[in-house]
């Protein structure tokens, strides 16, 4: 099974991928993540074209392609991907197509992630990282440093009301309109909202089964 998940910047795609994931027996692909691996490996085919991550500007659509096509042919992801934070664009979404056409692999399942502003910049503005898991955590949780690697989290310097109002833009006018291009397709779409922060992440992802269960996807 293959899945795509689409949301804003706060929507939760990073921990909802995760426990899929794990309910699912998939893996979890993040284009952050994957960067992040190709940049510590300097003999990397793709490695001085993703220098531009680095000076904080946006990695093109061919490269990015090239990055996820090479990714999905490991054979831990053979079975299935959970897509996080790809595709971006349309021409990102149609690249992905072509790559999993030539494979055999369709995509099953869109899920759109969404909450309403107030949830958005909550979740971002009290957004702590562990520097060396990438565990992601609230500073409601009132922690100092990470439980699993014992050092103290971080905050992203681009967790800011300017920037994140501007990720926003960018996300309704780059990304939102692959929610019209997979509503076209045949694919399987879920779109989940949420409107305040009282649920816990468990309890959305139960949410999210419930509905992959009632559209037969499960």
């Amino acid at each position: 099974m293959n899945i795509i998940l689409l949301g804003p910047p706060g929507s939760g795609k990073g921990t909802q991928g995760s426990l899929l994931a794990k309910r699912l027996h998939l893996k979890q692909l993040s284009t952050g993540d994957l960067f992040r691996e190709i940049l510590n490996h300097p003999t990397h085919p793709l490695y001085s074209e993703l220098q531009v991550v680095k000076e904080g500007k946006l990695v093109s659509d061919d490269v990015v392609n090239k990055a996820v096509a090479d990714a999905i042919q490991k054979p831990e992801l053979r079975n299935g991907v959970i897509f996080d934070g790809y595709p971006r664009t349309i021409a990102q979404a149609e690249a992905l197509d072509e790559i999993l056409s030539g494979m055999g692999r369709p995509i099953d399942l869109v899920i759109e992630l969404n909450a309403v502003p107030e949830v958005l910049f909550f979740r971002i503005l009290g957004r702590q990282i562990c520097p060396n898991c990438k565990r992601v955590f609230h500073e409601r949780q009132h922690l100092k440093e990470c439980p699993v690697c014992h050092i103290p989290l971080i905050r992203r310097k681009d967790d800011n009301k300017e920037t994140i109002r501007k990720r926003l833009e960018e996300y309704k006018s780059k990304t939102a309109p692959l929610r019209d291009y997979y509503h076209n397709s045949e694919t399987a779409y879920i779109r989940f909202l949420v409107q305040d922060d009282s649920k816990t992440p468990q309890e959305i992802n139960d949410g999210i089964m419930e509905q992959m269960k009632q559209k037969s996807i499960l």
